[in-house]
């Protein structure tokens, strides 16, 4: 059955990215200055600086804690063309260069030497595609990208230029062996598609591959070097997100496949606003319903054990009149975590107020009752602490083991037991039994 886990739920990218170490070399103290301050309001990254060439090797020979990566000027006082580029690849460092001029023999130079990417010291657009380009690359340490072509040559190429962004990259000869592969491994956030392939073509690969995952899930982008019109046309419409001519740069690729992953988090994102609360980031009421109806129907179909419940904190509104709603949003908050805890490998989503719901896929009713108590006495063993005050409250929980035709009706009754137990006294689990109330069990 379906569960929402701790881990699944939404982290903020400050706190994934908090332990990120960022060197920059940059003999300008205010350019330096900027990039740190703009790394570490984005990212919450821990960014040091070097001034010079001397300055970063003494850094890089001392320092025992590993950067993710270096940004840094090619011009610097002690070395004039670009030799700290040389120093930070001995150190295996992966490099973003950072320039106040570009030419041709720049960029294929920056190239040769594996320089991830390079940022014209322009403006304030160029300092904020520098700082989205580092969280880019962290993020893409987790992304697996596929490669779907019949040219070896062509996809080993294909692939280094995507390990050079710190993308996982898994490879198929043909349309048939990357569905396969997809199968297998539904984390695959890209793939790029070669046109004209044997066994499978890359239309019908991506054709078939879409009715594995949606736009929302994996983008596919087509590469070609026909040049049969509407080729790319015909990409788009059998479910692609883009398309490339071959034969393409290093620049062009992998501004297309980030740009098409970040479009991804983008939907990631707005689907977390949609599904998750903002203030405890559980469940909310809608995604906890979507989800739990189709686990209560399969539950009824198979005669499998289930406890549906409403949790209820009990006189919230005496906190919020006594303390002020940020107190009460601090019990919601505590309340929460008393969830994590306790119920974590189960679904719960908060469904408004003070109320929170849940669906527990233990084996049987014994232990959803055990789980259920250890959670009660929880939360009445406990405290919150806020502005020097210690704030005491209980639980009052509504819980069914009796299935009806859907979550809704099956909460009604659950409804029903929690409206007992606020009756008979609070800090109470009432479940389907005959007394009102069950005693608490030990």
């Amino acid at each position: 059955m379906a569960t929402v886990r701790n881990q699944d739920r939404p982290q903020s990218h400050q706190s994934i990215m908090a332990g990120c170490r960022i060197l920059i070399v940059e003999d300008q103290h205010s350019i330096a200055m900027m990039t740190q301050s703009l790394l570490h309001d984005k990212w919450g990254c821990d960014v040091v600086i070097a001034h010079n060439y001397q300055e970063t090797k003494t850094l890089l020979e001392s320092d025992t804690e590993p950067f993710f990566l270096a940004i840094s000027d090619l011009n610097l006082p002690d070395a004039k063309s670009g030799e700290i580029i040389d120093l930070l690849n001995e150190k295996q460092l992966p490099v973003i260069a950072i320039s106040g001029y570009f030419s041709q023999d720049l960029h294929e130079d920056l190239t040769s030497k594996g320089v991830i990417d390079y940022v014209l010291k322009a403006d304030i657009n160029s300092y904020d595609y520098l700082a989205s380009l580092v969280g880019r690359l962290y993020f893409n340490q987790s992304i697996t990208v596929l490669i779907v072509d019949d040219s070896e040559s062509l996809k080993m190429l294909t692939g280094q230029y995507l390990n050079t962004q710190f993308l996982n990259v898994m490879y198929a000869k043909n349309g048939e062996e990357g569905l396969a592969i997809l199968s297998a491994h539904p984390d695959i956030k890209l793939a790029l598609v070669d046109a004209e392939m044997p066994i499978m073509d890359g239309l019908t690969f991506t054709a078939k591959a879409r009715l594995l995952a949606g736009k929302n899930k994996l983008c596919m982008i087509g590469i070609s070097s026909s040049v049969r019109k509407n080729l790319s046309a015909q990409f788009l419409k059998h479910g692609a997100n883009d398309f490339i001519s071959k034969p393409y740069t290093y620049d062009e690729l992998t501004c297309r496949v980030n740009q098409n992953l970040s479009m991804l988090d983008h939907i990631e994102t707005i689907q977390r606003i949609a599904d998750y609360d903002f203030l405890t980031k559980i469940p909310n009421r809608r995604y906890f319903f979507v989800q739990a109806d189709p686990i209560v129907k399969e539950a009824i179909q198979h005669k499998k054990h289930l406890a549906v419940g409403i949790i209820d904190i009990d006189f919230f509104k005496s906190i919020n009149d006594i303390h002020g709603h940020e107190a009460g949003d601090a019990a919601l908050k505590h309340i929460t975590l008393m969830l994590n805890q306790h119920l974590g490998e189960h679904l719960y989503g908060r469904i408004g107020g003070e109320e929170f719901s849940f669906i527990l896929t233990t084996k049987n009713f014994i232990e959803s009752q055990a789980l259920l108590e250890r959670l009660r006495q929880a939360c009445e063993d406990t405290s919150l602490q806020y502005d020097d005050k210690e704030i005491k409250f209980t639980i009052s929980i509504g819980a069914s083991y009796v299935l009806k035709n859907n979550i809704d009706e099956t909460l009604k009754l659950a409804d029903e037991h929690l409206y007992l137990a606020k009756k008979s006294g609070r800090n109470k689990i009432v479940w389907n039994h005959g007394q009102p109330v069950l005693s608490h069990v030990s």
